[in-house]
């Protein structure tokens, strides 16, 4: 008996064009288009390539969290289909636990992050990773926050425990290899948990996701203990994952680096330098004075020179920079993954005045942030390799 194709699936109405351009994009990766006008996210299984979502009309944030409540679909990418690629809508999409946008009708531009998903070699392609043998904690309300920040976690080859109490994380942290928070974790808060684990004994780095107003309070009562970071409940679930590896981040890396990596998310026009081929957009995920990280499902190749076009941290003025892609990485579960899929960007030049104006606003972050860390000195920093998630990676 044949195995069945495997399928592009499409979750909602498009419109008979855009629908048109889907089957293309999927009969260039040799997948079938197969469509649910309802919500039938059971239809997926694991031939699925990709989950398609229109953004027009009402329900398309409630489908893509359909998804990402079950963790069985966590290597799935989904996908929106829309008209908006800017900051609000690149916001609401990775909330919802989505991964790129796409505009209706543009079957290159969706066939070029099908073939990404599906290259030889890709982690999707080559199927889930083996999670090592250790965990990370995931600790807030029974949601679906809890299966999207997990996901964020298992791409990264680290299965997860869920509790939903102070009491049961400190149960299990002194095992763990981070623990993400949620700042409204009962009875009193994380801070106030975070205090009785390292009473315990307990020196698991942890990472709190506070509502913005919350957060400089937050760090403030963190003060006295090394190894937590605060992160907005607003950005990226793959901010926590950022933070927990920043926190284990090892001495030979951090010397390594020639610039500091500060997280920094806006949409970002980018093309090989050179061709005559639209922009393609992506989102940024982490930045330094001399290059940043695109987040994109469409990935260029290392090597490439590249054209960038995006805000400035800090800054009211678009800039334009020129670079070089350093790496890469595909969709899939990596156990050595430290970011979302995209590439990083050594920035080599600018239009005149954008270079400067780049490294100023970076230069700015960098000060921001710093405010709002907590200021106890850090632990002596692990051996090169033990980093607590995976081998950091990422501008440099």
């Amino acid at each position: 008996m044949s195995k069945p194709p495997r399928s592009v699936v499409v979750l909602g109405d498009l419109e008979p064009q855009p629908l048109s351009a889907a089957r293309e994009a999927a009969a260039a990766v040799g997948a079938e288009l197969v469509s649910h006008p309802g919500d039938a996210a059971s239809s997926l299984d694991c031939d699925t390539v990709a989950v398609l979502v229109p953004m027009q009309g009402s329900g398309a944030s409630e489908r893509c969290e359909q998804v990402r409540s079950d963790l069985r679909f966590a290597a799935v990418p989904l996908i929106v289909i829309g008209d908006s690629r800017n900051n609000l809508s690149f916001g609401d999409l990775f909330q919802s636990g989505g991964d790129d946008i796409v505009p209706p009708g543009d079957a290159a531009s969706l066939a070029r992050r099908l073939r990404a998903i599906c290259a030889p070699g890709s982690p999707r392609a080559a199927g889930v990773a083996t999670p090592s043998e250790s965990y990370a904690v995931v600790a807030g309300p029974a949601s679906r926050w809890q299966t999207i920040v997990a996901r964020a976690l298992s791409n990264a080859g680290v299965p997860t425990r869920f509790v939903t109490t102070a009491a049961e994380v400190i149960a299990v942290s002194r095992g763990a290899r981070a623990v993400v928070a949620a700042d409204g974790l009962e009875p009193s808060g994380a801070h106030v948990a975070l205090a009785e684990a390292r009473a315990s004994g307990s020196d698991t780095p942890w990472v709190i996701v506070a509502e913005p107003r919350r957060v400089p309070e937050i760090v403030a009562a963190v003060q006295s203990f090394a190894r937590v970071a605060v992160v907005d409940s607003y950005a990226p679930p793959e901010n926590a994952l950022f933070a927990a590896n920043e926190l284990a981040a090892t001495s030979a890396v951090a010397d390594h680096r020639s610039a500091p990596r500060l997280l920094y998310g806006t949409s970002v026009w980018f093309r090989v330098a050179g061709r005559e081929d639209d922009d393609d957009i992506g989102f940024t995920y982490n930045v330094s004075d001399n290059g940043l990280f695109v987040r994109t499902l469409a990935p260029l190749a290392s090597g490439d020179d590249v054209w960038l076009e995006l805000w400035a941290p800090r800054s009211s003025r678009r800039v334009r920079l020129a670079g070089k892609v350093a790496w890469r990485r595909h969709f899939g579960p990596n156990e050595r993954a430290t970011v979302p899929p995209g590439f990083g960007v050594q920035v080599t030049a600018g239009l005149a005045g954008d270079l400067e104006r780049w490294r100023d606003g970076c230069a700015l972050l960098q000060r921001d942030e710093l405010r709002l860390r907590p200021r106890v000195a850090p632990k002596p920093r692990q051996a090169a390799g033990s980093s607590v998630l995976a081998d950091p990676g990422g501008p440099r």
